[in-house]
């Protein structure tokens, strides 16, 4: 990994391919979701290695700008960072719009506090098990919560969505995306576990067990943590944690 004051120069290897990769440079010492970009622009170029890994085989990615499904009721998981990066996003958007998203997230938090589901996902069990987080994610689906960012069918936070967001494309009928718990909906695999990084580097600087939230209560989990997620940290050190974490071995090697 080399670096200058606005760009780090990278590669990293995929299925014995090396992908050159150059990726904005965070503030020396910042927040953990400052690191983001960064983290994108990484992330991004494997899930791009994933697609022509696909494509190449003859099948062909199904999701396109207007197709919605997993947008209106899956329980999309963010990190603690990525929770951090969302509501900076919201404070940062002109006060009538700010007052509209924020009026979104309100709703739908209230709804999942009303069906007693809330509780369980802002203050995770540690000893939740597999079946029981499966149960959870169903009673959420069930509610039916849509996306604060949806605007038309259409993202309205593209560049700044969340690494689940950009790593869910599937090949199958989109169609099937209504309800991927009853549907055999054909998710791509993907190199590297951006998000379980995020979490392990999370770990290690804010200490304890952290987890991922349904999107929607982001605001809500940063209200009760923003301390913590508001410290500073030097970054290097995490970025190359993360890149660490990405695989359980080393993918990054110098230029």
């Amino acid at each position: 990994m080399r670096t200058n004051d606005r760009q780090i120069q990278l590669t990293l290897r995929i299925d014995g391919a090396a992908l050159a990769i150059t990726v904005p440079q965070p503030p020396q010492h910042g927040r953990l979701d400052e690191l983001l970009p960064a983290l994108h622009a990484i992330d991004n170029a494997a899930i791009g290695h994933a697609v022509h890994k696909v494509e190449a085989s003859g099948a062909a990615i199904s999701c396109a700008k207007g197709c919605s499904a997993c947008c209106r009721a899956q329980p999309v998981p963010v990190t603690p960072p990525e929770a951090f990066a969302l509501l900076t996003l919201v404070v940062a958007m002109p006060p009538a719009r700010r007052a509209d998203v924020e009026a979104r997230f309100a709703e739908r938090t209230r709804r999942l506090k009303d069906a007693g589901l809330a509780e369980a996902f802002l203050e995770r069990d540690p000893e939740l098990t597999s079946h029981t987080a499966r149960g959870l994610a169903t009673a959420y689906f069930q509610l039916g919560l849509v996306c604060p960012f949806l605007e038309g069918d259409v993202c309205s936070i593209h560049p700044q969505r969340p690494f689940v967001c950009r790593q869910y494309l599937v090949t199958s009928d989109p169609a099937l995306c209504a309800d991927p718990f009853a549907n055999p909906v054909a998710v791509i695999p993907m190199p590297l576990r951006a998000a379980s990084a995020m979490l392990t580097v999370s770990e290690s600087a804010l200490g304890g067990q952290q987890h991922t939230v349904p999107l929607i209560l982001a605001l809500e989990y940063v209200r009760r943590h923003r301390d913590a997620l508001s410290r500073q940290f030097d970054a290097e050190p995490l970025l190359r944690q993360w890149l660490q974490a990405l695989t359980n071995s080393d993918p990054a090697a110098g230029t």
